[in-house]
């Protein structure tokens, strides 16, 4: 029998006791169930076969930014990881700052456009401790996940999903990596006043197509005000990145474990594709 979240933060507080526990917020992410212990951390735990793997290797992540010299602030692991029978947990550092994941783009559009420069700007070598491209959602054996969770949907949606895959890896086929951060949404920006203050959740990042870290973007205001902070080769294939990650979610969802969050997704992907806005949504929070 899987071990239930009650069981697991049971079990935490005996492993690290001395965090305070007494101000603990619990919330559920996508993928990681969350304790924020007021501003002194932030416990992720991780569930499902590949839990080990997936924490060391987020954990891997944070490290390859800690000498990085960005100008916001990022979570670092302040603990060594702890793994239990079917789960991993690991602490990091809170990082102060607000959420505004319903800005508008106009309020985001230039600070944004910095943070991009200095991940752009980054030394890949620096980040020779990255997970692979789409890590999370299974590297090189993605187009391979999709092709089986994408089956039994209407022979248009299976033939639009193989599609954007191998749209995908094509255009890659031609980018030089840079660092990215994988899953660059207002959700992860953090703000003090009008400026980027913090980045979170590294865990998607690695060498790959810029382009990877203007999807969400494009998702959130349309192509064509992201055309405002990038060239148009970019932005064309940051559309391809765009409709595949409803796929990508999907194909982590199923090697998770997870059959609920995979249909979720999948719905999507079909939701996108039915009303022609799989690469791109038009326009949203312009102004």
């Amino acid at each position: 029998m899987a071990t239930s979240p009650t069981e697991t933060w049971k079990a935490l507080r005996s492993v690290w006791p001395a965090l305070a526990w007494d101000k603990a917020q619990f919330r559920r992410g996508a993928f990681h169930h969350v304790a924020v212990l007021g501003e002194d951390a932030v416990v992720r735990v991780v569930y499902g076969p590949h839990h080990v793997q997936s924490t060391e290797g987020e954990a891997g992540n944070l490290a390859a930014f800690t000498h990085a010299g960005l100008p916001f602030r990022i979570p670092a692991v302040l603990q060594d990881l702890f793994h239990g029978p079917d789960w991993s947990a690991q602490v990091n550092s809170y990082v102060p700052g607000d959420h505004r994941p319903l800005e508008a783009w106009a309020a985001v559009r230039e600070p944004l456009a910095l943070v991009l420069a200095e991940l752009a700007a980054l030394d890949p070598l620096s980040g020779g401790g990255l997970r692979p491209v789409r890590a999370w959602c299974g590297a090189e054996n993605w187009p391979t996940v999709v092709a089986g969770i994408t089956v039994a949907l209407p022979r248009g949606e299976a033939k639009a999903a193989a599609r954007v895959v191998a749209d995908v890896l094509a255009a890659e086929e031609w980018v030089i990596p840079a660092v990215v951060h994988g899953d660059l949404g207002l959700h992860n920006v953090l703000w003090d006043g009008t400026a980027v203050s913090g980045l979170v959740d590294f865990d998607n990042a690695c060498l790959g197509d810029p382009a990877i870290d203007l999807a969400p973007l494009v998702g959130a205001f349309g192509a064509a005000a992201v055309a405002d902070i990038a060239d148009a080769d970019l932005v064309a294939r940051a559309q391809l990145h765009r409709a595949s990650l409803s796929l990508q979610v999907a194909a982590a969802a199923e090697l998770s474990g997870d059959g609920e969050l995979r249909d979720f997704a999948l719905g999507n992907f079909s939701d996108r594709f039915r009303s022609g806005t799989l690469y791109d949504p038009g326009p949203q929070r312009m102004v």
